[in-house]
């Protein structure tokens, strides 16, 4: 088996057992009220960047974009959900997060220059935006059924946007500018349709998480477990059984 798809195999696997043991937990140590409530938020928000980056910005962006990202979001949602204030720290701290892993995941997909133009950006945006009113604030509420609101457009139509014309900008001060304006453009859509659905499934995120019955979350983890054991044994029994020569 090819080490790339193997590798792969088992970070899946593993992704499910994480997500899996939190689910159990959160039903063990008392849901919504427990201390994992958070920990379940983060994991779920980064799940769904991760899907929304990888297929076509690839696995590497995708998992630590998606996991900063995620996490910075989890973390708002988090907050303004206990009805916490956003403090100015508060948003230096978030922004901070989610300027480390862009900067981060265009490092390591090799697009230097850029890691160093959308770092600081997203920082500064996660500063000014809630001025602007365009923050999760503008759009959190805790029932089931999604629907599509103007800040959440606007949100996704600005984030892109701007990702798209740095990437373009950032184009002209390094070698090979057209597979950065390509991947850039690629970046800007990818994050803009991202923000969009994740943005819209939030709420029913919140309900289920605030409504659904603690058993429920025991059951999907046991369910995730297995399949996260079933996922990572693929490798292993491919070797043992020689399937592939």
């Amino acid at each position: 088996m090819e080490p790339h798809f193997s590798a792969e195999l088992t970070l899946l696997g593993m992704a499910c057992d994480l997500v899996g043991g939190l689910y159990l937990a959160y039903d063990l140590f008392g849901g919504e009220k427990g201390p994992l409530s958070t920990m379940t938020r983060l994991v779920n928000y980064s799940l769904l960047m991760i899907a929304g980056f990888i297929f076509t910005l690839g696995p590497k962006f995708a998992l630590i974009a998606g996991i900063g990202l995620g996490t910075a979001f989890g973390l708002h949602i988090d907050r303004i959900g206990k009805g916490k204030k956003e403090t100015f720290w508060f948003l230096v701290g978030i922004g901070t997060i989610r300027a480390l892993a862009i900067s981060l995941a265009l490092y390591i997909s090799d697009f230097k220059t850029l890691a160093l133009l959308l770092g600081p950006a997203a920082l500064i945006i996660s500063i000014v935006s809630p001025k602007l009113k365009l923050t999760p604030a503008e759009f959190y509420q805790s029932d089931k059924k999604p629907h599509l609101k103007k800040a959440q457009l606007v949100i996704a139509l600005a984030l892109g946007g701007l990702a798209a014309a740095t990437a373009i900008v950032g184009a002209n001060f390094g070698a090979d500018s057209a597979k950065v304006a390509h991947f850039g453009i690629k970046l800007g859509l990818t994050f803009a349709g991202t923000v969009l659905v994740v943005t819209t499934l939030a709420p029913m995120i919140e309900w289920y998480a605030d409504n659904l019955p603690d058993r429920s979350f025991g059951f999907a983890g046991a369910i995730l477990f297995m399949t996260g054991f079933l996922i990572q044994s693929i490798p292993s029994l491919v070797v043992m059984f020689d399937i592939v020569k």
